[in-house]
C-alpha cells in the first residue's frame, strides 16, 4: 500500500514592477501583464484623501487573488502554503507588525491557508501619471458604500437601502463582471465605482483553483477603500442570513468553513482597515437575520420590473458548463442555484424556466430535469446538486435537532460577541432565521413532490 502524501501544496509569488526580472525560485506576477490597472477607473478613486497606500492596497488585493487562483488545493487536505513578495511605497508602514499581522490573520481565517507576506520597496511613482480628480468629493460621512455584483442579494439590498434615503447617498462598488449595469433612479445613474484592476493568469497556465475564498478579502477591502476616500464609515454587505451564516453552520465535509460573509471575518477586516489607514469603518449586514426569500420579497415590493431580478446571476458554474443553444444559463442545481430557486418560491415570484439548465426540479429522474438536448451532463454536476440540496436540508434541521444545538448555540455566542448584542438576543435571532428557513424549505420541497429527484436525494 502506497503512503498517503502529506506535503502541503506551496507557491511563492513575487509581484514585480514592469520591466523587472523575476526572482529565482519565485513565480513572477508582473504589473502590467499579470496585474493590470485601468487608468480611467483608478482615477475615479483619486479624492483629496488619496495617497500611495490606496494603490498598494489595491495591488495587495490583486496579488492575493492571483495567489489564490494560481495554486490548486490538494484532494486530501484543504490548506496550502502561500508566500507573497509585494512592492510598496511606504515600506516602513507596511512592515509594521500591526499592519502585517492584521492582513495575514484575516487571510488565514478567510481562506484556511498559511500566508506569509514580505513587503519590498517599490521604485515607480504611482502618482506621476495621474490627474488628481475624482467623481466624488472627500468628507461626506453620510454616504454608505456597498459591493454591487451580478448577484440577487447585491441588487436587492442596494435597492432596499436606496429607499431609506436618497439613492445618491449610496455608492456601489462594482465587484461583478458587467462593465456598467448600474440601476437608474429618477432617470439618473447612481454613483458607481468599478474595480480598477484585473488579474490575468493566462501566462501562468490559467486558473488552477476555483474555490477562490479570497473574494471576501477583495470585496470588503475595496469597499473600505471607497469609504475611506469619500470620508464615509458605513459599509453595507448585501448577503442575507442563509448565505452569511449557513456555510459555517453546515460546512462541507472536505472543506474549510466559508467565512466570506460572516460577521467574524468582517470584524477582522475592520482591523485590517484600521491598521493600514488608521481609519474606522463599520461593516454591517443589514439582511443578516432575513432569508434570501425575505430579501427578494422586499426587493419586489419596491421594484416593479421583473428584469431587475431575472437577469441577476447566482450560479457557480462556468459558462462552458452551463450554456445551451448559445446562451449562458444558471445550472439550476448547485447550492447557489438551489438557494435562489428556494428564495423565488418563498417570495411568491416566478422565473422563466429557461433561466436554468435544469428546468424542472420536480422531474423523477435527474437527467429528465434538464433542458432537452443538453449534452454536458456529468457526474460532477450531479454531485454538486446533491451537495447543494443536502446543505439546505441540513440547515433546515438545525433549529430543532438536539444533535446540532451545541453548534447553533456556539455560533450565537460568537455572533453576540462580534455584533455587540446579548447572547440571548443572538440566539433568538439565529433560531428565528433557522425556523424561517425551515418553513421555506419544507414548502419548497412539498411543491416539488415526494417523487422528484431532489426528494429522492434526501430520502
Amino acid at each position: 500500500m502506497s503512503a498517503i502524501p502529506t506535503e502541503i501544496p506551496a507557491l511563492r509569488v513575487a509581484v514585480v514592477e514592469s520591466g523587472h526580472k523575476a526572482i529565482d525560485g519565485w513565480h513572477a506576477a508582473e504589473i502590467g501583464k499579470a496585474i493590470v490597472f485601468k487608468t480611467e477607473d483608478l482615477d475615479d478613486y483619486r479624492t483629496k484623501n488619496w495617497d500611495s497606500r490606496i494603490y498598494d492596497a489595491m495591488l495587495l488585493i490583486a496579488a492575493v487573488e492571483y495567489c489564490d487562483k494560481a495554486l490548486k488545493r490538494s484532494g486530501l487536505r484543504w490548506a496550502r502554503r502561500l508566500e507573497l513578495l509585494l512592492p510598496v511605497h511606504d515600506l516602513q508602514h507596511w512592515q509594521d507588525s500591526k499592519v502585517d499581522g492584521a492582513i495575514v490573520g484575516a487571510l488565514k481565517f478567510l481562506t484556511g491557508d498559511d500566508w506569509k507576506i514580505t513587503f519590498t520597496a517599490a521604485s515607480i511613482d504611482v502618482d506621476r501619471d495621474f490627474a488628481q480628480q475624482s467623481l466624488f468629493e472627500w468628507g461626506d460621512p453620510g454616504r454608505t458604500i456597498t459591493p454591487f455584483s451580478d448577484g440577487l442579494d447585491s441588487r436587492a439590498v442596494s435597492a432596499i437601502l436606496g429607499t431609506k434615503g436618497r439613492a445618491d447617498r449610496l455608492i456601489r462598488v462594482r465587484v461583478g463582471s458587467k462593465a456598467d449595469d448600474r440601476p437608474l433612479r429618477d432617470r439618473k445613474k447612481v454613483p458607481f465605482l468599478n474595480i480598477p484592476f484585473s488579474v490575468n493568469l493566462r501566462q501562468g497556465g490559467g486558473i488552477k483553483e476555483s474555490s477562490v475564498r479570497s473574494r471576501g478579502f477583495k470585496f470588503t477591502l475595496l469597499s473600505a477603500l471607497a469609504a475611506y476616500l469619500v470620508g464615509a464609515h458605513d459599509v453595507a454587505m448585501p448577503e442575507s442570513g442563509q448565505g452569511a451564516l449557513g456555510p459555517t453552520l453546515v460546512p462541507t465535509s472536505h472543506g474549510y468553513e466559508d467565512y466570506r460573509n460572516h460577521p467574524r471575518f468582517l470584524r477582522k477586516m475592520e482591523d485590517v482597515v484600521q491598521a493600514i489607514f488608521q481609519y474606522p469603518v463599520c461593516f454591517r449586514l443589514p439582511q443578516l437575520w432575513n432569508t434570501k426569500g425575505q430579501t427578494l420579497a422586499a426587493f419586489a415590493a419596491i421594484e416593479t420590473n421583473p428584469e431587475e431580478w431575472n437577469r441577476t446571476r447566482s450560479c457557480w458554474q462556468q459558462s462552458r458548463n452551463s450554456s445551451f443553444d448559445g446562451r449562458r444559463r444558471h445550472c439550476g442545481i448547485c447550492a447557489a442555484c438551489m438557494l435562489r430557486r428556494l428564495s423565488f418560491h418563498s417570495a411568491g415570484l416566478s422565473e422563466p424556466k429557461e433561466n436554468y439548465i435544469w428546468e424542472d426540479l420536480g422531474a423523477g429522474e435527474f437527467a429528465d430535469g434538464a433542458v432537452r438536448g443538453f449534452t454536458k451532463m456529468t457526474r460532477a454536476m450531479q454531485r454538486y446538486g446533491i451537495a447543494g440540496a443536502l446543505h439546505l436540508d441540513h440547515l433546515a434541521e438545525m433549529r430543532f435537532s438536539p444533535l446540532h444545538q451545541p453548534r447553533v448555540k456556539r455560533s450565537a455566542w460568537q455572533l453576540a460577541d462580534h455584533l455587540q448584542i446579548s447572547t440571548s438576543e443572538a440566539e433568538e435571532r439565529l433560531f428565528g432565521l433557522l425556523e424561517q428557513h425551515e418553513r421555506e424549505w419544507k414548502a419548497f420541497m412539498k411543491d416539488l413532490g415526494p417523487k422528484s429527484f431532489v426528494a429522492q436525494w434526501l430520502a
